[in-house]
């Protein structure tokens, strides 16, 4: 009979821009190392680490979610708070464990996910800024956001997303469903906030600079019902730079609140 081993999850985040993505390879940093390797030292246990999903190089999270197994046991709060306290001991300052919860044996990071948020952010201004490098997407022309949510409305439901992907993933089922897209101004920083079940590879970054092309080009916001309809990567515009895009929530059925956890704020 195998040892009995408990699941963990962790809400976590990082600042992408010194790592080469989320998932583990030859050469280059990732996170998915960094974190693998602090629990080892911690716990001298080598699990992998399973994420909500991979993030590209120069990508950020405000709430990625894994899970892990550990023999060790991990019962109560207590252990959850000293597990945190402990692993962003050993961790770099570009990536941080906000929470720990003790989940039931068939939870799963990726697969029993029920909605994913990601945050892209434009710095719309004519003159750069010191403080949004690596932080956000600058836009010098005066962007419309009225103009933004008109066109983004036509993304919203289930549809074949092929002309908003990276080729490779036009390969597979394409069709994805955005549940919400809000489109926000606080002073020169436009927020994006796209709410759906599951993401193509490069979907988010894409959909951005399609918005921000057909605004510089004066084109109807009904043109992006034709870029859907031709399914074709080049039909859509550019990929928005990694650096805008934000993991940003994760959401569980049901949630992760609902466990035992580190912090109630979870």
């Amino acid at each position: 009979m195998g040892i009995q081993k408990n699941r963990i999850a962790l809400l976590i985040q990082y600042d992408g821009s010194q790592f080469n993505g989320w998932q583990v390879q030859k050469g280059g940093r990732t996170v998915q190392g960094e974190i693998e390797t602090a629990i080892k030292v911690l716990t001298k246990e080598s699990p992998r680490v399973t994420a909500s999903g991979r993030t590209d190089t120069g990508v950020h999270a405000l709430g990625q979610v894994i899970h892990f197994d550990l023999q060790k046991r991990i019962e109560n709060r207590n252990d959850l708070v000293k597990l945190c306290i402990n692993l962003n001991g050993i961790l770099d300052t570009d990536v941080s464990i906000k929470n720990a919860f003790i989940v039931p044996s068939n939870f799963h990071a990726r697969f029993s996910t029920s909605l994913r948020e990601y945050l892209y952010l434009i710095y719309n201004h004519p003159m750069k800024s010191p403080f949004i490098r690596y932080r956000a997407m600058w836009v010098r022309e005066k962007l419309d956001e009225e103009y933004l949510r008109k066109t983004a409305e036509h993304l919203k439901g289930e549809l074949d997303f092929a002309s908003f992907c990276k080729k490779s993933s036009a390969e597979v089922n394409t069709v994805r469903r955005i549940d919400g897209i809000e489109i926000k101004r606080k002073r020169d920083i436009i927020s994006f906030q796209i709410r759906g079940t599951a993401f193509l590879h490069n979907m988010v970054r894409i959909i951005i600079g399609t918005l921000v092309e057909m605004h510089k080009e004066n084109k109807e916001p009904e043109h992006i019902i034709e870029i859907l309809r031709k399914k074709e990567r080049n039909s859509s515009g550019i990929t928005a730079p990694p650096y805008g895009l934000y993991l940003n929530r994760v959401i569980y059925e049901p949630p992760l609140t609902e466990m035992t956890s580190a912090f109630s704020s979870g």
